[in-house]
This record gives structure tokens, C-alpha cells and sequence, in this order.
């Protein structure tokens, strides 16, 4: 038996020490809590979803010490990019960076892995959003809904009968008040069986934000203060049955 789990928003900074407690006390310690609780439930053979602001860095060099912290604890990494990960430049320079560590990591793709075939794409805040601000000379909107259909199709594509597709955002699908947006709307059309997202750090986004069954999809928010830094499970391989 194989689980997956997730989590988003580890925010580490052993390159460059950075006081996470200015954004709460529930930050105490974050590091060190995330790193006991992820190697008390999580097994060498399972794999875990990392949804985006991996790290504080803003360089190749600086982000490798916490690349290297998270490549000691259990199971294979799947990494996707969020809006603080500024060490990502693009994804081919993430990859040859990340990959000699034996991460895994998505933009706009996908890959199957244990019995499972993950797709993601970071997202964005969408104009109905009450956070919006219009960007029009890189229009990230439609950057990142072009991204989340690309990832959806190759995920199908490379699906089998029976595999579940867990789709991995940072930002969440819906607005931050929780309606509906083209992003959901997306989602909902190609019907992966989960979707994971983080990004949302307040209780009243926690409030609204959509968990569980919403449109035919398991919608799971993995913000890591959200799950008291501890990753969650969101899928596991059948057990087999003995005859």
C-alpha cells in the first residue's frame, strides 16, 4: 500500500534564517514541527505533495540547504511552484536543480507515480477575486488557467482505468470568499478525484475555504499552519486482498 499526502506553505529558510513567528505564534517552531509530524505518519515508500511556497529563497544557491532539509524526510517529493518560490525561475532550471535530490516536480504537466497520476499548476487570483489586481502585461490569470487545462489534459491522457487524479494548485480554485471561478469551473469539467491547494493563511479565508465534495471532486486545502504542520493524507492505493 502506497499513501499520498500534502502539504503547502512550508516556507523554509535555512539558506537565509527568516522569523516566521512575525505572521503568528502558531509559526513556532514550524520547521521542526513539520519535520516530526511528516516523519511520524509518513512511510519511505509513500509520496508526498508539496503545494507550492516551498521556500523563502530567491536564488538557486540559497534554496538549496532547504531542498536539501526536505530531501531527508520520508518518501518521494512532488514539488509544484507557489507565488513565494522566487528560486523557480522557470521549470527546466528547477529540474535540474531539484531532480539530483530526487524531487519531482509539475508545471502545467503531469506524471504518474505508485499507482497514481498527479498534474498540477500553481493558479492565481481570479478577477472576481476580492484580492485581484489586474496585471495585464503578464496576464498570470490566463497564464495559469492555459497552465490548469494543459495539466488536466496530460493528466487524462496519461491516466488508466481505475488510476484517481489528484490535481495540485497553490492558490485556491475558488475566490478567497469562496465563489466559484474559471479555474473551478475548469476543474469541474475534467473531473480529477482531488484537488489540493494551499496559500490561505487566515481563519476567516479557512472559514469559506471549499473542502470536501464540491462539483463531482475532493477538494482538500493543505496550507500546512492550516493542517498544524502536519501533512495530510489524501489518498491511498487499494489494499490488496488475500485469497
Amino acid at each position: 500500500m502506497v499513501r499520498f499526502w500534502a502539504i503547502a506553505d512550508t516556507h523554509l529558510s535555512f539558506g537565509k534564517p527568516r522569523d516566521m513567528t512575525r505572521f503568528g505564534e502558531k509559526w513556532h517552531n514550524h520547521a521542526e514541527r513539520i519535520a516530526s509530524a511528516w516523519q511520524a505518519c509518513v512511510a519511505l515508500h509513500d509520496v508526498v505533495i508539496v503545494a507550492g511556497d516551498i521556500s523563502w529563497a530567491s536564488s538557486q544557491k540559497r534554496v538549496l540547504p532547504d531542498l536539501e532539509w526536505l530531501a531527508q524526510l520520508n518518501g518521494t517529493k512532488v514539488l509544484l511552484r507557489g507565488n513565494h518560490d522566487h528560486w523557480w525561475k522557470d521549470i527546466q532550471t528547477a529540474r535540474q536543480l531539484a531532480e539530483p535530490l530526487g524531487f519531482r516536480l509539475l508545471e502545467g504537466d503531469a506524471l504518474r507515480i505508485d499507482g497514481a497520476v498527479v498534474c498540477g499548476a500553481m493558479g492565481h487570483l481570479a478577477p472576481n477575486d476580492p484580492h485581484y489586481v489586474p496585471d495585464p502585461k503578464k496576464d498570470r490569470f490566463s497564464r495559469e488557467l492555459a497552465r490548469l487545462e494543459s495539466a488536466l489534459q496530460h493528466g487524462q491522457a496519461l491516466r488508466q482505468a481505475d488510476e484517481p487524479l489528484l490535481l495540485v494548485m497553490h492558490y485556491p480554485p475558488f475566490t478567497t470568499d469562496g465563489q466559484p471561478t474559471a479555474y473551478s469551473a475548469l476543474i469541474a469539467r475534467y473531473q480529477p478525484t482531488a484537488c489540493l491547494y494551499g496559500h490561505l493563511h487566515h481563519d476567516r479565508e479557512w472559514s469559506v475555504a471549499k473542502q470536501g465534495l464540491h462539483d463531482g471532486v475532493q477538494y482538500h486545502l493543505v496550507a500546512a499552519d492550516f493542517l498544524e504542520m502536519t501533512p495530510r493524507l489524501v489518498w491511498q492505493t487499494p489494499t490488496e486482498r488475500s485469497e
